[in-house]
């Protein structure tokens, strides 16, 4: 529970701290800690191609947790139910990526003629910017120096967009290969971990404590996970309507934007804003008209984070805004994409641990909401 100050208390008043929050008093114990933290995070930049899909994995996990127990609680056998939950989840995938083929490749076919009317169409602020190049090329040759005489100077190609491409899709079929082999182990072991976890530990208050937090953050995550999935796909679906309505063509690629999108919270809203006033100012000629689509957009964004949002997720756990925005920050300079994706999933897990063991509740009690 949040405590807070009456209107009417003097500045100095100091805050009365909460009986059940525990500050470590040890200097020592404080900077092993930071030293051992510091030596995790670099071992997960340095060692981001085993993490990375090992914890999309776990994350896909506790997304299809949930069909899952439904299967074998209806008494179909565990293996069985496994490869129905992943035939599903892969069988869904690929009929969203066969019905977003066609628009996706006819709109990235069409982009170079649709910069040029752009070009064509914010040419009033064309002239601003050349005088700005202008002067910085001045800036550029009067602080540059100039070369060594009878020096050679030596230019280094990258790869080019071919190469560059190519590189990235075989990187990326290699990462979902693992993810998908990982996850049906996964999927497959079921609480074989649990229960080894359990075992090992030598005391039954350890035992009892160790299960609890691991129940309520595979309870608190899936939750999370198929709540958050359910209000994007429903922002997805009104968004594509409402594109739909408004004449934007292959509006089940705009909802799908939507939908993706919005699972990186803050910066996804923001980035599909930004393809959104594009793909307006590329079909229709009227400035004011090219703006309905973002327009729109944003509206429902507000909407589903004001109220959809808060209304169903209130009760399963609450996290500081700040905190939220400088985890997605920081996992995405370490880990890229992914790293957004398991920004606040990892933020989560990382607070439930912290309410749960007596020196980390200060922190806990920070990153609450």
């Amino acid at each position: 529970m949040t405590e807070t100050l009456p209107a009417e208390t003097p500045r100095d008043t100091p805050v009365p701290a909460r009986p059940d929050i525990q500050l470590p008093s040890e200097f020592r114990s404080v900077v092993l800690t930071l030293i051992m933290t510091m030596m995790l995070l670099y071992t997960l930049y340095f060692a981001r191609a085993v993490f990375v899909p090992v914890l999309l994995a776990l994350l896909i996990r506790l997304f299809l947790q949930l069909p899952l127990r439904f299967l074998t609680r209806y008494g179909v056998p565990r293996m069985v139910a496994v490869l129905i939950v992943m035939i599903g989840f892969l069988g869904a995938i690929a009929l969203l990526g066969s019905a977003l083929g066609g628009p996706a490749s006819d709109w990235l076919g069409n982009l170079p003629k649709n910069f040029g009317r752009l070009q064509d169409r914010v040419a009033f602020i064309k002239q601003p910017l050349d005088n700005l190049e202008g002067i910085a090329h001045r800036i550029e040759s009067v602080v540059a120096a100039p070369p060594a005489q009878g020096g050679e100077t030596v230019t280094l190609a990258g790869p080019g967009l071919g190469g560059f491409v190519a590189a990235n899709t075989q990187s990326l079929i290699r990462g979902a290969g693992t993810v998908i082999l990982l996850l049906f182990f996964l999927l497959a072991a079921g609480d074989t971990f649990k229960r080894r976890m359990v075992e090992i530990l030598p005391k039954l208050s350890d035992k009892k404590n160790a299960v609890e937090i691991v129940n309520e953050i595979e309870d608190s995550i899936s939750g999370y996970l198929l709540s958050i999935t359910t209000i994007n796909a429903g922002l997805g679906l009104v968004t594509g309507i409402a594109f739909y309505l408004c004449g934007m063509p292959a509006p089940i690629l705009w909802g799908t934007v939507a939908f993706s999108f919005n699972f990186v919270p803050f910066i996804g809203p923001l980035c599909a804003m930004a393809i959104f006033a594009l793909a307006g100012l590329f079909t229709f000629s009227n400035n004011w008209l090219a703006m309905l689509p973002v327009a729109i957009y944003i509206g429902l964004v507000l909407l589903e984070g004001q109220v959809v949002t808060p209304t169903v997720l209130a009760r399963r756990f609450s996290l500081n805004p700040v905190a939220v925005v400088v985890s997605l920050i920081f996992w995405f300079w370490m880990w890229g994409t992914p790293g957004a994706l398991l920004a606040v999933p990892m933020l989560a897990t990382f607070k439930i641990l912290c309410d749960h063991v007596g020196p980390l509740n200060a922190i806990g009690h920070f990153l609450e909401g």
